[in-house]
């Protein structure tokens, strides 16, 4: 027995050794990894033979078995420590190829040494009772059970984040059924693959569709905690860094980056990334590094401006991708009262809805005199002002009191107020509407003074100005503080010179 037990401390320091030896990152030897190739097959060793030490010693607490097992445990036991040591010390090298996630990694590894530790400790209790009784006293006889339940539940978390590595995190829950899933707070499978994100209108396509990609596929060799050939690829900056054999990616020609390169040789190239025994790209993940490699490789393009490709159109479809909200429709905006409408309504107003399933409406005069600054009319406004997106107020008796009263509606888009008595006074309350894309002043007394105010409307996109006191030089200098902005003053023709010679 004392026999048993030196070989066993000296398993255990053969672990330490190996634990503070073999390097968690650089670029292992070909014989490493070849040892790191048996780890599969130990592996599975522990799991049995400690699970069944676990059940024959269930079986034992039956009084009339008890006893029975005692020298089968014992060697199960032993034979579980060191097959547990073997399993750790072949992980060691399996890691060094790295293509795993850095935190899964860690806690498969502790959790491993943690199993050692245990079986150690059941052994030692199992062969020796009453070894700790001097120092633990009443909670010696326990000590035994206990290292079996820890040794147990480190044996299943083991294994659970073993399998995570191996086949992606979601291997446990991938087809459990939506009732469970909802008690343990997962999505329901038909969202799978899809992306659940918070506001996809304000998001890079580099953050929803790049990045993930290469969290999952390369940052496990290129991030904080390995960095092959120099090279890391978890932040914009390190991307355009580049590693020791230069920058990973040319912009706008995915057929000269070294990543496409990589990642599009064949599985048996000594080149190919990721290497081979780790997790590798799927047809749509390389597809979508090829797309925005050529497309620019921008960090900043937000979803709704990005074109793309039929192929990534697909792809982005089945992500759930296929209608990116924007605007005004990508708030949490709640139906407008029906009471409200037809109040608004019996003022001499038309009121319909923008469009179908969504709480915005179009408000349109049509009783031309009765769209003046009446207190009346002002309340009816404010009641539907999350809802009024299209204002239609031209050619009526609207002035500056009712646009005060339109600074108050956030998210009107389009307003018409044509041939109005609107004023340069009356446009300074317009600044606030971040929302307004579409401006009609024509007809109206403003003047260049008032156009200054509209260089503050972040989506403005098109302003009517026909027939308005402005003059070129004040849109001329509205033009060039906002590039983007369409600016229509009407026709403008050039006079004809008269014809000074002959019949």
């Amino acid at each position: 027995m004392k026999q048993s037990v030196f070989w066993m401390c000296a398993g255990l320091a053969l672990l330490v050794v190996m634990l503070l030896v073999v390097p968690g990152s650089g670029r292992p030897s070909d014989f490493s990894l070849f040892l790191g190739r048996f780890h599969p097959v130990v592996v599975h060793l522990p799991i049995g033979i400690l699970v069944v030490a676990i059940l024959l010693e269930c079986l034992s607490a039956r009084p009339a078995w008890r006893g029975r097992y005692d020298t089968g445990i014992l060697a199960l036991l032993y034979i579980g420590v060191w097959s547990s040591i073997l399993a750790v010390i072949f992980g060691l090298y399996l890691a060094q190829g790295g293509g795993y996630s850095a935190s899964q990694l860690a806690w498969h590894k502790r959790m491993g040494i943690l199993v050692v530790l245990f079986a150690s400790l059941a052994y030692l209790y199992k062969a020796w009772p009453g070894l700790s009784e001097r120092w633990l006293k009443h909670w010696e006889p326990r000590m035994y059970g206990i290292s079996l339940g820890l040794l147990l539940l480190g044996v299943a978390l083991t294994g659970h984040f073993g399998g995570m590595l191996t086949h992606g995190p979601d291997y446990l829950s991938r087809y459990m059924p939506d009732g469970l899933r909802q008690v343990a707070g997962l999505p329901k499978k038909a969202d799978i693959g899809r992306l659940l994100l918070e506001n996809p209108a304000e998001t890079s396509t580099y953050t929803a569709l790049i990045a993930p990609v290469l969290e999952s596929r390369c940052v496990s060799c290129h991030g904080p905690d390995a960095q092959r050939g120099g090279l890391r690829l978890d932040t914009p900056e390190f991307i355009n860094e580049g590693g020791d054999d230069g920058p990973p990616i040319v912009a706008g020609r995915a057929h000269e980056s070294e990543l496409i390169h990589r990642v599009w040789l064949p599985l048996n190239s000594d080149d190919h990334m990721p290497p081979i025994e780790s997790p590798q790209l799927s047809v749509a993940e390389a597809e979508l590094l090829r797309w925005w490699i050529d497309a620019g490789a921008s960090f900043e393009e937000l979803l709704p401006d990005a074109e793309w490709s039929p192929v990534v159109q697909t792809i982005v479809d089945g992500m759930g991708l296929d209608e990116i909200r924007t605007g005004i429709f990508a708030l949490d905006t709640a139906p407008p009262d029906s009471m409200d409408i037809v109040a608004l309504a019996n003022l001499g107003l038309s009121v319909t809805p923008l469009a179908e399933n969504e709480p915005y409406l179009q408000v349109r005069c049509m009783d031309l005199e009765a769209c003046t600054g009446t207190s009346e009319l002002r309340e009816a406004l404010l009641r539907l002002a999350p809802n009024i997106a299209w204002l239609d107020l031209g050619r009526s008796q609207a002035g500056n009191d009712l646009v005060e009263v339109i600074a108050d509606l956030p998210h009107v888009t389009r307003l018409h107020l044509q041939q109005t008595s609107v004023t340069d006074e009356g446009l300074a309350h317009l600044s606030n509407l971040e929302y307004l894309e579409y401006l009609n002043l024509y007809g109206t007394a403003v003047s260049d003074s008032g156009l200054v105010h509209l260089e503050e409307l972040p989506e403005l996109q098109s302003l009517y100005l026909w027939q308005t006191n402005t003059t070129e030089a004040g849109t001329e200098r509205l033009q060039s503080a906002v590039p983007e902005l369409y600016i229509n003053t009407g026709l403008s023709l050039s006079p004809v010179e008269p014809d000074s010679t002959d019949a």
